[in-house]
């Protein structure tokens, strides 16, 4: 691949990463909308669907993708003694956002500690490919930027459940 062709596919996933943050950013302004001028988070929905459960369902569904990516990432680690862990925890990190989203289902207080596992599996996530591409830093700054806003999303989230309790 020429270096031509590798910035035009970075351009094209700088894009797709930013432009993905709008289904993470709306639920959470809905939120914000329904606990700062309405009766609270239960009045904040997109479509009839509660706005948290949104966030969390798409939350889990990109922790996911992007652990599908660390899982084919694997034949590129440098240190051929961290291939296995890498596999292993692209796959932890795929079953505990899908936990994620079963433990909504048990008690409102476990959303809670739903969106909490996915912050901290996005953070997980960022370490584990840190690892496995420690040279891309054009690829780096924005995994580190997305990550941050993701993040930042998830503690807004975590911080407007804990005050409705």
């Amino acid at each position: 691949m020429t270096n031509n062709e590798k910035s035009s596919v970075m351009t094209l996933m700088r894009i797709l990463g930013y432009v993905g943050l709008i289904p993470f950013v709306v639920p959470v302004l809905l939120m914000l909308d329904g606990f700062w001028f309405g009766p609270g988070l239960q009045s904040a929905a997109l479509f009839g669907l509660y706005a948290p459960y949104i966030f969390i369902a798409y939350s889990a569904v990109i922790l996911s993708f992007m652990s599908g990516t660390l899982w084919a990432n694997w034949q590129t680690v440098e240190n051929l003694s961290l291939a296995k862990p890498i596999v292993l925890m692209s796959n932890l990190l795929a079953l505990s956002a899908w936990c994620a989203l079963l433990l909504i289902y048990v008690a409102p207080i476990m959303t809670i500690f739903a969106v909490t596992l996915l912050m901290l599996g996005f953070i997980s996530l960022l370490w584990a490919e840190r690892l496995v591409n420690p040279v891309d830093k054009q690829y780096w700054r924005m995994r580190l930027s997305l990550t941050s806003l993701v993040t930042g999303l998830h503690l807004v989230v975590v911080t407007l459940m804990l005050m409705e309790f």
